[in-house]
């Protein structure tokens, strides 16, 4: 291992190794595993502080580890096929370390106001857009070029050192040089065709920038959102409904004078599938760990089996339950939790109630009934295909929301026989925990999401969030009780 090392660190520097050491295949394999934990460890300080665990990054970095040994293999003879291998992870291994102390250093260096505070004294001309534009461009050449051209070089190295009858004197008409580059290229293509995806993600990491794959379906491949589902029939059982409601707000507990309190509503929106009813009832579950909720809750169910126990999940229902909450709660001070899953459309959150009458309940009909109520205050948390259009319409300050896949994408999991869509399971049951808060949770899960998507050869759905900072800041000291159990 040790002289393997030797060997790639003279390459690295472009000199050659007279007798480099023959190595067999165990010595091959442990600086593939060296490189596959040095891509990990770099991985987790870019992902810092709030790394997230993907599956699936797991898997493709096995992938693309034994792919590149096999493309690399073509490119040497058979006798010295495990020294050449090992010197080239060895390479990729200081290449990959250098490369990432450089770009954490230079990192530094901008986040920090007084270097280019100084430049721009020294020369104002260069204090302009275009200026930062073309060093922009600039660094993203340099980190694709230095390391390519610095591989290429110690490549050529090693395999001068285990064939040193190739001479720089006889460059020009070797083709060993030849062989490097299309070692090089080759490797290059096969990256290209592996859908990468890290093991472990950041909070800003985009699933879209990942890989050739996800930027072109995300540019070119997106399906377009279906047509507006009509509403059609009427809404059944009017005088019982009524009675279901305002037996579910009668058991609502009072607002408290001085505290933050959390009043709830979930929404199962279609009444052909069970799975959603499953997500709302685990949802507060789950929430329950982070908020006080419990007895501040309201369900809106439809479901052939819930038509004598529960209040269906219909439009008007929608806007009394809204109207009901309000007046129970003090509504500059208290936070409402809007909770709703269902099948969604490009017009909004589908709604089909017991016996086939469906509805749609857009996104601007939801901010206007919270408007109209004045609440302030408002967590929604959306799992449809197509809710990112909820975003737009309720971001502000004193609103979170969360939604499943964003205003083009569809969403996964709503079947038969599920007990979670996808972004139920990772979001609520995965990761919401005693502890933790809305955005770390959110994060958590869109990276798991679309490991989830990648292993079933799914589309990305794209999950998307908006965290209103005052929001935020008010729900701090509310999750900090509630973890203590002091609430």
């Amino acid at each position: 291992m040790w002289s393997i090392l030797r060997f790639a660190a003279r390459a690295a520097m472009w000199r050659t190794t007279p007798d480099p050491p023959l190595v067999g295949l165990s010595v091959l394999v442990g600086w593939t595993l060296v490189l596959a934990l040095v891509r990990l460890a770099i991985q987790l300080a870019d992902a810092l502080p709030s790394p997230v665990f993907a599956p699936y990054g797991l898997n493709a970095l096995v992938a693309w580890l034994v792919i590149a040994l096999v493309v690399a293999a073509f490119f040497v003879e058979p006798k010295q096929r495990a020294t050449v291998l090992s010197a080239m992870a060895a390479l990729s291994v200081l290449t990959e370390v250098a490369l990432s102390t450089f770009r954490i250093a230079f990192a530094h260096l901008l986040s920090s106001s007084e270097p280019g505070a100084a430049l721009f004294s020294f020369f104002p001309a260069l204090n302009t857009p275009w200026f930062a534009t073309l060093a922009e461009f600039g660094l993203s050449v340099s980190f694709f070029l230095a390391p390519a051209v610095s591989w290429i070089g110690g490549m050529f190295a090693i395999i001068r050192s285990v064939q040193p009858e190739v001479s720089l004197r006889r460059l020009k008409n070797s083709r060993f040089f030849g062989t490097v580059i299309a070692l090089w290229a080759a490797l290059f293509v096969a990256k290209g065709l592996v859908p990468h995806a890290p093991v472990f993600a950041g909070p800003t990491f985009d699933i879209r920038s990942a890989n050739a794959w996800e930027y072109i379906h995300a540019k070119y491949l997106a399906p377009k959102p279906p047509p507006e589902i009509a509403a059609t029939g009427t809404v059944p059982g009017g005088h019982a409904q009524e009675a279901l409601l305002r037996a579910e707000v009668a058991r609502l507990v009072p607002q408290q004078k001085g505290s933050t309190d959390i009043y709830a509503i979930g929404v199962a929106g279609w009444s052909d599938l069970d799975v959603f009813v499953k997500e709302i009832d685990g949802a507060f579950e789950a929430i329950a760990q982070i908020l006080p909720i419990r007895d501040r809750t309201i369900r809106l169910v439809n479901s052939p089996e819930t038509v004598e126990s529960d209040p269906h999940a219909s439009r008007r229902n929608f806007a009394a339950a809204v109207h009901a909450v309000a007046q129970v709660m003090d509504r500059d001070e208290d936070v409402l939790l809007l909770v709703m899953s269902s099948h969604g459309t490009a017009a909004g959150f589908s709604l089909q109630l017991p016996g086939g009458t469906t509805q749609v309940l857009t996104p601007h009909e939801v901010k206007a009934v919270l408007d109209e109520e004045g609440i302030k205050n408002r967590i929604v948390i959306v799992s449809a295909c197509f809710s990112g259009a909820f975003v737009a319409p309720l971001a502000n300050e004193d609103t979170i929301v969360l939604t499943a896949a964003d205003e083009k994408s569809t969403s996964f999991g709503c079947v038969a026989g599920r007990d979670w869509t996808y972004f139920g399971d990772a979001f609520f049951r995965q990761g919401l925990h005693r502890g933790t808060d809305f955005q770390h949770a959110f994060d958590h899960a869109r990276v798991l999401i679309r490991s989830w998507e990648m292993m079933d050869r799914l589309p990305p759905s794209n999950p998307l969030a908006h965290f209103g900072s005052a929001l935020v800041e008010k729900l701090e000291p509310v999750m900090e009780a509630t973890a203590r159990g002091s609430r």
